[in-house]
């Protein structure tokens, strides 16, 4: 089975609510996914390698490799991974932080970087508003669902 776009899409909502509500919460997130299962319906993937703060770039590596996994034997059909970036500046964001989703399914690869900025409010009760800007996407290799 191959994800359709509006399964795909839904993975992708998955994730930008969630880093927005994390950016909300903590002005910051670790990487976490979401997949498509092989039924259609997307369920949350998270990851951890048992240290109290676990680098970024590891856990992001550990669900790579458990969706890869999945996708080998045919569990998922479409996988999404969130990341709090610095958008590089050969795309000229209009924002120089970013919410970058690598959103994959069969035949299918792409970031979609989503520009962000955070406004807060309030003196004693700091409060965080996430405003996001237009997205945009780039194709790029295939991590999760690789040539066999």
């Amino acid at each position: 089975m191959v994800a359709n776009p509006e399964q795909l899409h839904s993975a992708f909502s998955y994730c930008l609510d969630f880093a927005k509500h994390m950016l909300e919460d903590s002005a910051s997130f670790l990487p976490f996914g979401a997949a498509v299962t092989s039924t259609g319906e997307v369920k949350a993937v998270a990851g951890w390698n048992g240290e109290e703060h676990p680098a970024p770039a590891e856990l992001y590596q550990l669900l790579s490799a458990a969706l890869r996994d999945e996708a080998k034997s045919k569990s998922i059909s479409g996988s999404a991974v969130a990341v709090d970036v610095n958008i590089p500046i050969a795309y000229n964001p209009t924002l120089p932080d970013g919410i970058r989703v690598h959103l994959e399914g069969e035949g299918y690869s792409r970031y979609i970087y989503v520009p962000y900025t955070i406004k807060t409010s309030g003196l004693l009760r700091r409060k965080r508003e996430v405003v996001l800007d237009e997205p945009f996407s780039v194709e790029v290799p295939a991590d999760v669902f690789v040539a066999k």
